[in-house]
C-alpha cells in the first residue's frame, strides 16, 4: 500500500472512530448519567444549586413528591449530614422517545454528631430505584421516580403510593 492510500486509511478510520465515538458521548443515555453524575457530585458536596437544576419543576411521583417535597429531602440530608457520600451502580438504561428510564442502586452514608453510617439503604439491602427523565429546555431533567424501594422506609412508601 502506498503512502498516500495508508495516510487516506487512517484518516477514514480516525473520522468513522470520532463520528461514532460523538455519537454515544451525546447519545440520550449518555447524557443522562452525566447528568446523574454531576448531581451525586454536588450533592456530596452540599450544594443544592447543582443538584435542584438537574430536576424538572413538573417533578412527581406516585407518593405525593414534587420539585419542591424532593428539594426539601435533598436539604435536610445535606443540612443534618457531614461528609455525604453515595455510592451508586446504575443498571438498565432505556431509552425511549424523548425520554430515559434509568435503573439505580444506591447507598447514601454520612456522618452526623461525630458517628459515621449509612444514611439511605445499605451495601447489604440498598435501595433502588427507577429514574425517568425526560428532554425540557435547556436539557435532560429527572421528571419522576417510577419505582422506589428504601429499606428504612418500605412501610411508609407502601402506605403513602398512589394516594
Amino acid at each position: 500500500m502506498e503512502r498516500k492510500q495508508l495516510i487516506a486509511v487512517i484518516a477514514l478510520v480516525a473520522v468513522v472512530g470520532g463520528a461514532l465515538w460523538l455519537r454515544n458521548f451525546f447519545s440520550p443515555g449518555q447524557v443522562v448519567r452525566r447528568q446523574l453524575f454531576e448531581a451525586v457530585a454536588a450533592f456530596e458536596i452540599g450544594k443544592m444549586l447543582g443538584v435542584m437544576p438537574k430536576i424538572s419543576r413538573s417533578y412527581s411521583d406516585q407518593w405525593g413528591g414534587s420539585y419542591e417535597s424532593l428539594g426539601g429531602n435533598i436539604q435536610s440530608v445535606i443540612e443534618t449530614y457531614d461528609r455525604i457520600e453515595m455510592e451508586f451502580d446504575i443498571g438498565a438504561v432505556d431509552v425511549l422517545d424523548g425520554e430515559v428510564r434509568l435503573g439505580l442502586e444506591f447507598v447514601v452514608s454520612g456522618t452526623y454528631e461525630g458517628n459515621r453510617g449509612p444514611i439511605l439503604g445499605t451495601s447489604i439491602d440498598p435501595c433502588r430505584a427507577t429514574l425517568r427523565w425526560v428532554k425540557e429546555q435547556p436539557g435532560w431533567r429527572l421528571k419522576e421516580t417510577e419505582e422506589l424501594d428504601i429499606p428504612e422506609y418500605r412501610k411508609e412508601l407502601e402506605e403513602r403510593r398512589d394516594r
